[in-house]
């Protein structure tokens, strides 16, 4: 009896033994799993942005707001894992121009493999003169030394579920690429920054954390006054500290020109 008990308890064994085995390389898998679009041929420096106005872009379009001034923790959970935006002043030099067009509108990596959670998707549609802002006012950058911890890491629950994990380049489904921004500024705007975190109609939950709720319905809370006010000094309406929305608004979007305030306002409050 006690020899067949230590066989079904070797077997049990070896049966997780296999099994966890087996999650650890599918999610390696999923991990290393690359990407075929070509590089275009991209040079930021051809639109000769003056240094200030290519900062004020680049950090409307919230980079630094995720990435810090040297990497961030975006996510971190007891067994999940901790999912790190790397310091871009380390990183920016590895990639030429045309890498970098692929990284932030694909969401493919130098090496070929995905991002995870940077915001392809809604980069996608990018102008080619916004682009050029945000490379060259990441190049003109000096090297920091990274913010610690400065690796993301994935634990077994994290490794339990790859197809959880946000892979950026598996959203990319629509992808254009004008010169210059088009004629609809605020419709732009909202596609290529407010879309990292909202919806237009409905709320939002990341899966890590987050939940936004929809952009109409909370900008017809407000006169185009307190809406500035937002983004002029990160207060929501009657003076409230909007948590993550604050920090970003008081940091990245009160870099917003007044005309690309009200073209966004307006646009939000007449959507459909």
């Amino acid at each position: 009896m006690k020899k067949w008990l230590k066989w079904i308890a070797a077997a049990l064994v070896a049966i997780v033994i296999v099994a966890v085995s087996g999650i650890y390389v599918a999610s390696e898998l999923r991990r290393t799993k690359t990407y075929d679009a070509p590089l275009m041929a991209f040079d930021a420096a051809r639109f000769k942005f003056a240094p200030g106005e290519a900062e004020r872009r680049a950090r409307t379009m919230m980079c630094l707001g995720c990435h810090g001034e040297a990497g961030r923790v975006l996510f971190q959970a007891v067994n999940v894992g901790r999912l790190i935006a790397p310091n871009l002043t380390r990183k920016i030099p590895e990639y030429t121009d045309g890498e970098l067009e692929r990284l932030i509108r694909r969401g493919i990596k130098k090496d070929g493999t995905a991002v995870i959670a940077m915001p392809a998707a809604t980069y996608a549609n990018m102008s080619d003169d916004d682009l050029a802002a945000i490379i060259t006012f990441m190049r003109s950058r000096k090297l920091l030394p990274d913010h610690q911890p400065s690796e993301s890491e994935w634990g077994p629950l994290g490794r339990v579920a790859p197809n959880k994990i946000p892979y950026e380049a598996d959203h990319v489904t629509n992808f254009s690429h004008p010169r210059t921004r088009p004629a609809d500024l605020g419709a732009y705007i909202v596609s290529t920054t407010c879309s990292h975190c909202h919806n237009l109609d409905s709320a939002r939950d990341d899966g890590f954390g987050m939940k936004t709720p929809p952009l109409r319905m909370m900008v017809s809370s407000y006169t185009f006054e307190e809406f500035s006010t937002l983004f002029a000094t990160g207060k929501g309406k009657g003076d409230r500290d909007l948590g993550l929305m604050s920090e970003i608004a008081k940091n990245e979007f009160s870099h917003f020109s007044d005309e690309e305030r009200r073209a966004l306002y307006d646009y939000l409050a007449k959507a459909e």
